[in-house]
């Protein structure tokens, strides 16, 4: 009877899948105390490193904050006392770099504006001048 439950089990397979915290558990405890000792201490080595690296994150991310918001600031007084103004700026953030450009240009909308103007112009005179 015994050989019959052993047939129905395929050997090549676990009943239960197999976990990469499984694998892990079953390897820490195959270590010997100095291998053991070896892997805490590279563990709180990783730990440490972890932190840092997330207090720098951090760092950055309120940095970046800082400086774009003297930028609006900036851009915000260039509104009221310049009409033309381009401002281009790069933040190192937790995640990377971003880059802000903000523009201002009343110099085309002058354009457009005279250049309609002249156009009726042209016009106007070609009417009297036909008719």
């Amino acid at each position: 009877m015994a050989d019959e439950n052993d047939d129905l089990i395929p050997p090549s397979k676990p009943l239960f899948p197999v976990t990469a915290d499984d694998i892990v558990d079953n390897a820490l405890q195959s270590l010997d105390e100095q291998q053991a000792r070896e892997v805490t201490k590279k563990a709180a080595d990783e730990v440490v490193r972890i932190a840092v690296e997330k207090r720098k994150a951090e760092y950055r991310t309120d940095r970046a904050q800082e400086e774009m918001r003297n930028l609006i600031n900036n851009a915000n007084l260039l509104d009221e006392k310049v009409g033309d103004y381009k401002i281009n700026s790069t933040f190192e953030t937790a995640t990377g770099t971003t880059s802000v450009e903000i523009k201002k240009s009343k110099t085309n909308f002058t354009l457009i504006v005279g250049g309609l103007m002249a156009l009726l112009l042209v016009i106007l005179i070609f009417v009297f001048l036909k008719g």
